[in-house]
């Protein structure tokens, strides 16, 4: 667990390394990413005692991130995401908080060009009826279109990824298939 900790903590020092000492381009990028998990069947599957799959409904969801220009068509950056849900068998409410790192793609190197990454997080999930939270990781992919011009962005990511939670209360652990939609707008400093 704490090769983990060092491994992360090592990629956010690479990323925010010398953020302002960069000459004429700009190179930090901040945004903000709103969008959608939508409705997906048996998206959750809940562990001990229940050991069932459940529906989640359609879930807004909020990003904010940060990122520095690495090479011409890399990025590296954080991430903090927040995404409120509501399962509809149970009709329990659920909020999941995640902080992970991101890494994205850009081709070609041209004002309209197609992003393509993944993103790796740990957070948690409090859910209304349960004992305690669970906390775990997720993983996953985005690809999507995105327009530069100057220094702002706009980009309409499509992601994907899986997440498992565990906790020693009840249930003991919850795994996630979590599709989303995100626009996300930022800046170049």
């Amino acid at each position: 667990m704490n090769r983990k900790y060092g491994i992360i903590s090592f990629f956010i020092l690479i990323a925010t390394l010398n953020p302002f000492v960069q000459g004429q381009e700009h190179k930090n990028i901040v945004g903000i990413g709103a969008g959608m998990s939508p409705t997906y069947d048996y998206a959750v599957w809940v562990g001990n005692p229940m050991n069932v799959w459940v529906t989640k409904n359609a879930s807004p969801v909020i990003q904010l991130f940060y990122a520095r220009q690495m090479l011409q068509s890399v990025r590296l950056g954080s991430y903090f995401e927040y995404e409120n849900a509501k399962f509809e068998s149970t009709n329990n409410k659920a909020s999941r908080y995640n902080v992970g790192l991101n890494w994205l793609a850009q081709y070609p190197n041209t004002a309209f060009h197609a992003q393509l990454g993944g993103y790796a997080g740990y957070g948690f999930i409090s859910v209304s009826d349960w004992e305690q939270l669970l906390f775990g990781s997720d993983i996953g992919i985005m690809i999507g279109p995105a327009f530069e011009k100057d220094n702002f962005g706009v980009a309409l990511h499509l992601q994907y990824g899986k997440a498992y939670y565990v906790s020693s209360g009840s249930p003991d652990e919850v795994g996630f298939a979590i599709p989303r939609i995100l626009l996300k707008v930022y800046y170049k400093l």
